[in-house]
């Protein structure tokens, strides 16, 4: 009996194999595709064509861009004459004026880790960092009262100049 079942479910197997899915095959359809003709183009002549003028439309038109950041600086208490103040608060000033610029092109990172320690906030820090060059900026103000420097820096960047640099 069991030689029996046996041949019976190999017999099935073998029919519903050959037997079960039998694929007609029909002939693709031909599409027609658009003649396609490769050339090289400088990068001149990319921007003169149709396509390429209505990305760049902006560009050419566009106005100059002006980024400007007070920077601020104090005068430390232990220095040796008045001149020796103003001349180490306006390093720091244009220090942070130049800090302040980078932060405004580049972005600034942050890093920060909390500590909890029995349910409680225990330590918070935060640490700021920028990385980023700033090339023909111009102090265009400064001021010195009562042992604060301020000094006013501009960079001035065509659009086009500035598409080039960061537009990523």
């Amino acid at each position: 009996m069991n030689k029996w079942i046996i041949s019976l479910f190999a017999g099935t197997g073998i029919l519903m194999l050959s037997s079960g899915c039998v694929a007609t095959q029909t002939e693709p359809t031909q599409k027609e595709e658009p003649e396609t003709v490769n050339q090289k183009l400088t990068k001149e002549e990319a921007k003169d064509s149709p396509e390429e003028k209505d990305k760049f439309v902006f560009l050419n038109n566009s106005p100059d861009r002006v980024f400007a950041v007070n920077g601020e600086g104090i005068a430390p208490q232990n220095t040796v004459s008045p001149a020796q103040a103003k001349a180490l608060a306006k390093r720091a000033a244009v220090a942070d004026a130049y800090r302040q610029m980078a932060e405004k092109l580049y972005g600034v990172q942050i890093n920060a880790k909390d500590t909890v320690k029995n349910a409680a906030l225990y330590d918070s820090r935060i640490v700021s960092q920028v990385n980023g060059l700033v090339k023909n900026a111009s102090i265009t103000e400064h001021t010195f009262k009562d042992g604060l420097f301020i000094v006013r820096m501009e960079l001035v960047m065509n659009g086009t100049r500035w598409q080039e640099i960061f537009g990523y």
